[in-house]
């Protein structure tokens, strides 16, 4: 009896969650060939946000644009995001060969050089909506707190 519950529930919860048939609310459902496969310097959109504010999500990935430690590193010392590349700048630069979108963020498998060697490395990108940052997570680079600059070049 407890089975038979549980499936019709999931039926249920399921069922709810489903659009009309030919209706996509938020549009199309965007997998991680579609990011990791997007040109890799796409032109400010409208969808950019503006420097100090977390971009939103969009068409575009979210972690594109230029990224700094803190407001002022903005014009200085800035991290630069394309759909497939990233340049600190400490001089390690990274070409990712899978972006996955994941809750709150992306899990990236890249190849970064620093120093002349390349190591494959796990990046993971999550947003901190309350603090308007993103948490960068690397075997390489650390664990830096980044604020969003702009998507201009």
């Amino acid at each position: 009896m407890r089975i038979a519950i549980a499936v019709l529930a999931a039926l249920f919860v399921v069922s709810c969650n489903k659009a009309p048939a030919g209706h996509e609310p938020n549009g199309p459902i965007r997998t991680d060939d579609a990011i990791s496969n997007a040109p890799a310097d796409l032109p400010a959109q409208v969808e950019a946000g503006e420097a100090g504010d977390l971009p939103p999500p969009g068409t575009v990935a979210r972690f594109v644009g230029k990224w700094a430690e803190d407001q002022k590193s903005c014009k200085s010392a800035a991290w630069q995001f394309t759909a497939t590349t990233l340049r600190t700048p400490g001089g390690t630069s990274c070409s990712f060969n899978r972006v996955i979108e994941v809750p709150g963020g992306y899990d990236i498998q890249a190849v970064c050089t620093a120093k002349g060697d390349a190591v494959s490395d796990s990046l993971t990108i999550r947003f901190a909506e309350s603090a308007k940052a993103m948490l960068f997570t690397s075997k390489t680079m650390g664990s830096p707190g980044l604020v969003f600059c702009g998507r201009d070049a």
